[in-house]
C-alpha cells in the first residue's frame, strides 16, 4: 500500500501543474505582468528573454537588475518581485527556508564564469602578479553582496597575497561595474564575468583580447539559481517565465551570452 505522504506529494505536484495549465490555457484572458529580479550579470540576457516571451505570449515582464545580496534583502523586506534569478544557490534557498519561495521551482538556470581581466599586462595575467599593482588599481564586485565577488575573493586568497594588499582592492556593487571601470581606464585589472565582457563587446563599450583574461572555469564556477516567489503562485506570467527557462531557444540565448548549462542539459 502506498503511504499517505506519497499521495500528498503527488497531489501537490498535480495541483501546481494544473494551475499553470489553466492559467496559460486562457490565452489573453489570463495575460499577466511579472517582475523579474535578476543578478546584474544576467541583466542583458534576461532582457532578451523577456522580449522573446512577450513576442510569443500575452504576458509582459519587467526586469529589475541588481546585486544578488541586495535583491534578496529587498525580497525579505517585502519587495513585490515575482521571480528571483540569483547569481548563487544560497539566497534562493534562504527564501525557500523563509517560506517566501517555492522549493519545487528551484533550478540552476546558468553557470557563470569568472575571469581576471588585465589589459596591457605582460602576457597572460596571473594572480600573484597582481601584487605588482597598487591595490586601488584592482577592482572586484563586493563579496558581501555579489557572488562573483565571493568567487573573486576566494581566488585572491588562494594566491597568498598579503592581507594589507587584499584590503586595498576596490569593491564595487556588482560585477558589471568592474568591466566598465577597466574599459574606461579607472582600474588596471579586475575580476569580471564572461557574460559582462560579451555584453560589453556587443554594445561596443569593451575591447578585450583573449590573452588579456585568465579564466577560472573549473576553479570558480558560479552556479546561478532561480526560484518562483510564493506571492506569484497564481501569476501566469511568472509561471510561464519559470517553465520557459528549460526551453531550447531560451537555453541558446543563455549560452550565447557566455554561460554554461548545468550537467545533462544542452
Amino acid at each position: 500500500m502506498l503511504q499517505a505522504g506519497y499521495w500528498s506529494s503527488a497531489l501537490t505536484l498535480f495541483s501546481r501543474l494544473t494551475l499553470a495549465s489553466v492559467l496559460w490555457a486562457g490565452g489573453s484572458a489570463f495575460a499577466a505582468d511579472a517582475r523579474i529580479a535578476v543578478a546584474a550579470n544576467f541583466r542583458d540576457t534576461a532582457t532578451a528573454i523577456a522580449a522573446r516571451l512577450e513576442a510569443q505570449s500575452p504576458h509582459r515582464y519587467e526586469v529589475i537588475a541588481g546585486s544578488t545580496g541586495k535583491l534578496a534583502s529587498q525580497i525579505l523586506n517585502g519587495a513585490p518581485f515575482d521571480v528571483f534569478m540569483a547569481a548563487d544557490r544560497q539566497r534562493p534557498q534562504l527564501l525557500v527556508d523563509r517560506g517566501l519561495a517555492s522549493a519545487a521551482t528551484q533550478q540552476i538556470y546558468a553557470v557563470g564564469e569568472l575571469g581576471l581581466w588585465w589589459p596591457s599586462g605582460a602576457g597572460t595575467p596571473t594572480l600573484k602578479a597582481l601584487a605588482t599593482l597598487e591595490p586601488r588599481l584592482v577592482c572586484m564586485a563586493n563579496p558581501a553582496f555579489a557572488p562573483y565577488g565571493e568567487a573573486a575573493w576566494a581566488m585572491l586568497q588562494s594566491a597568498g597575497l598579503e592581507a594589507s594588499w587584499l584590503e586595498g582592492v576596490v569593491r564595487v556593487d556588482n560585477v558589471n561595474l568592474v568591466a566598465g571601470l577597466i574599459s574606461q581606464g579607472h582600474a588596471r585589472a579586475g575580476f569580471v564575468a564572461r557574460s559582462s565582457l560579451i555584453a560589453g563587446k556587443r554594445q561596443g563599450t569593451v575591447v578585450a583580447a583573449d590573452k588579456e583574461v585568465l579564466w577560472f572555469a573549473e576553479r570558480a564556477p558560479v552556479d546561478q539559481a532561480m526560484v518562483l516567489l510564493t506571492r506569484a503562485e497564481k501569476n501566469a506570467a511568472a509561471w510561464h517565465w519559470v517553465e520557459q527557462m528549460q526551453a531550447a531557444p531560451i537555453r541558446e540565448l543563455i549560452q550565447r551570452d557566455g554561460y554554461r548549462l548545468v550537467s545533462g542539459q544542452n
